[in-house]
């Protein structure tokens, strides 16, 4: 996701997005870009009407390089997985790649940030997302691609149009390498926005002209083709019951992702289909705003505030927290779905979380900036009403116009805005600041 300009973090980075990177959960019109292995030998599941969509496969390549300009260099491999095949196969996956170390520290982060209840059930709930929504497959490993046996016949060609385009993507560009290569867990789901963006636009683009119509220089009809897409991923009964968190972090690169290939092709016509690969996006704040990446905006290190780290207590996680993040944690909190003008002006954030190894208290580093001390402070405002919102008790007394401090049930909960900086410590040991916060 590369040319980094967030410090580094550990590759045990945010899992979420490693799990977007592994299974990129379709939410509309049915499409994965899948990256588990696959058994060498997959079930044969062929029926006429699929049989019949794959032999549209030649057209459909046809098609695709008259889009974007370029088609595959080899031949493309195909068939049907079965929905229980994927299920078997993605658990499988999960199993692998993270463990229960790393989950756990995975939920204690959305935690921290009030994202999830103490109940929540983390693995299931992507199993049972990942089920529901995955209609077809590009497995860029072993470069085959999969249609689901259960995806609805009218859906078939949209899914394999979609997955067309991975699989031409990746002989072009390499998508293994493109997606997994960042340490930056924010900034490879960037890079995963501008995969499955490419492939949504495509598609859209490939069922329009069927009709004589056209994205191009339509930008209206890409906004418009985003919102249907998030009102169909509504209609699935896991996805609309899951976390806020996880609903909005599946559905980005599908919609905004959409939306900023869109202004790649308004730019540079077809030439911004491999401009997203040759200069991939950074952050979540290049893919919703395009003008920002088009200049070529970079970030600068972000510290963290200054605290004496309690005994016992031992450095678990950490990461960015990007522009998508703050969108979602001030809808999840305050309703708030109207704040663009103030995230747009997000400029970088980092957290870090401590646990107490003995009896698992943990407490929040947290910094974030802005492009200026007007939306620093107008953000002030608004974090310390999520901070009253997830801190059970919590009553925060003003110390100054720019800092407050409080107890709750977690410990002890400071803010501070300095300049354009907004920077928390949530959750510390009572007695344990002695006013070393700088």
């Amino acid at each position: 996701m590369q040319m980094n300009p967030f410090p580094s973090v550990p590759a045990k980075g945010r899992s979420i997005n490693k799990i977007l990177a592994i299974a990129l959960v379709p939410l509309v019109l049915t499409l994965l870009l899948f990256i588990p292995v696959l058994p060498s030998q997959t079930h044969s599941h062929e029926d006429s009407e699929t049989t019949d969509i794959f032999e549209q496969v030649n057209s459909m390549l046809k098609d695709l390089r008259e889009i974007m300009g370029f088609g595959p260099s080899l031949s493309i491999q195909h068939s049907l997985i079965s929905q229980n095949e994927f299920r078997n196969l993605y658990r499988k996956q999960l199993q692998e790649e993270f463990n229960p170390k790393q989950i756990r520290a995975e939920v204690l982060f959305l935690k921290l940030f009030g994202l999830v209840t103490d109940d929540f059930d983390y693995e299931t709930t992507l199993l049972d997302l990942m089920s529901e929504q995955v209609w077809a497959l590009y497995h860029y490993k072993t470069h085959h691609l999969y249609i689901a046996d259960w995806a609805p016949p009218d859906a078939r060609s949209f899914a394999l149009v979609h997955e067309l385009t991975h699989a031409v993507d990746d002989q072009q560009f390499n998508l293994h390498k493109y997606i997994k290569s960042p340490r930056n867990s924010e900034t490879q789901l960037a890079r995963i926005a501008a995969v499955e963006g490419q492939a949504s636009w495509v598609m859209t683009e490939w069922v329009m002209r069927q009709s004589d119509r056209s994205l191009l220089d339509n930008r209206l009809l890409a906004i418009t083709t985003a919102s249907a897409t998030r009102f169909e991923a509504e209609q699935f009964p896991v996805f609309e019951s899951s976390p806020l968190y996880l609903q909005e972090t599946l559905i980005f690169p599908y919609t905004d992702g959409l939306l900023f290939q869109q202004a790649m092709i308004e730019r540079y016509g077809q030439e911004g289909f491999r401009r997203v690969f040759e200069n991939p996006p950074q952050s979540t704040l290049h893919i919703l705003q395009p003008e920002l990446y088009v200049d070529g905006l970079t970030l600068d290190h972000l510290n963290l505030p200054e605290v004496k780290i309690p005994k016992g207590y031992k450095k678990v996680y950490e990461g960015v927290f990007g522009q998508l993040d703050h969108r979602i944690l001030l809808e999840h909190h305050l309703g708030d779905t109207e704040s663009d003008d103030l995230l747009n002006k997000w400029r970088g954030a980092r957290f870090e979380a401590y646990e107490n190894r003995k009896d698992g208290h943990s407490f929040l580093r947290y910094a974030v900036r802005w492009a200026d001390e007007v939306a620093a402070s107008e953000y002030y405002n608004l974090y310390r009403e999520i901070c009253k919102r997830k801190w059970e008790g919590l009553e925060l007394i003003d110390q100054g116009g720019n800092q407050c401090q409080g107890i709750a049930s977690v410990g002890e909960v400071t803010l501070r805005r300095k300049g354009n900086i907004v920077e928390s410590l949530e959750g510390l040991p009572q007695g344990t600041r002695k006013d070393k916060v700088r």
